[in-house]
């Protein structure tokens, strides 16, 4: 039997970068203090100011701060995670259950449509902007949390509308008539014909939707939209609302500054979340030959 490499590969590297997240409090080289504002002397006496530059102190870099790039992106791991897997796991509990009444109910339909109609004029990420800098949204104390409900329920409508279109596909099958015929209940007929069926897909597009959502918090990065902020008084009196996530898109936030002369710091956070949307893309794909395998076999083909 042919091995699915796309599937061995995907998961190894992702199990390598979650087992990373896990682990890197605990690595002796990564330095777990994320607050520093260093400046260094040469031994002529003249002043170094932070970003500092690849070397044997910082592998990767420094940031603006003097902090440790290798280190923030190791530490930055665990939370990176963590916000794409909430994001999607919220936003499928909500989108499997209204593409499911919307397969039974008329009106939910209806919802479905007006809601899928109003996220396709922009971009999410233009409607991520305009929701986030509501006043109430952009003060609350629960901040991260309003920015993972607001990225679940962008794309809502259009995962649903595709499980509802899997749904409606399944219906026109011929396997169906059986259990029509036998007098099934709707439950019954969705436990044994239809999620079996829409299981797989359900599976492979979770993984589509982890780096979909990875993607979008990256564009939120270079725009400078914080997932996770605290604000600071300034010197006129105003308050200033800054960053303190060290997720990787944290690293993205002066990318047109920084990669005419500090490239190390995007580049870095850019070959981590490319990493990782590779795994992400390799998985589903190997998801997508394994399952389509498991159904030549049952067809025999």
């Amino acid at each position: 039997m042919m091995k699915n490499w796309s599937l061995i590969f995907g998961s190894i590297i992702f199990l390598l970068i979650i087992l990373t997240g896990i682990l890197a409090p605990y690595l002796p080289f990564v330095d777990k203090n994320l607050e520093k504002n260093l400046v260094t002397r040469e031994e002529s006496g003249k002043l170094i100011i932070p970003a500092y530059e690849p070397s044997d102190k910082y592998p990767l870099g420094s940031d603006h701060k003097g902090i440790d790039i290798l280190s923030t992106l190791l530490l930055g791991t665990k939370e990176t995670l963590m916000i794409i897997f909430s994001v999607t796991i919220l936003r499928y509990i909500i989108a499997i259950p209204l593409a499911i009444s919307s397969f039974y109910i008329q009106f939910i339909r209806t919802i479905l449509a007006g809601w899928n109609q109003l996220f396709s004029y922009f971009p999410p990420i233009l409607f991520v902007v305009m929701i986030v800098e509501v006043p109430f949204i952009f003060y609350s104390n629960f901040h991260a949390v309003w920015m993972v409900v607001i990225l679940a329920l962008i794309e809502v409508g259009r995962v649903s509308d595709i499980f509802l279109k899997k749904m409606e596909n399944t219906l026109q099958k011929q396997f169906l008539e059986s259990g029509i015929v036998g007098g099934c209940s709707r439950f019954t007929l969705f436990k044994n014909y239809f999620w079996p069926d829409l299981q797989p897909h359900v599976l492979t597009n979770f993984f589509n939707d982890l780096a979909r959502v990875l993607f979008l918090i990256a564009q939120l990065g270079i725009i400078g939209i914080f997932l996770s902020h605290d604000f600071f008084r300034q010197l006129g009196g105003t308050y200033q609302a800054m960053n303190t996530s060290i997720s990787w898109p944290a690293l993205l936030v002066k990318i047109h500054r920084d990669i005419w002369s500090f490239e190390w710091i995007p580049v870095s956070a850019i070959f981590m979340i490319t990493i990782t949307l590779f795994s992400i893309h390799l998985i589903s794909d190997g998801l997508k030959k394994h399952f389509q395998r498991k159904y030549n076999k049952s067809q025999g083909v």
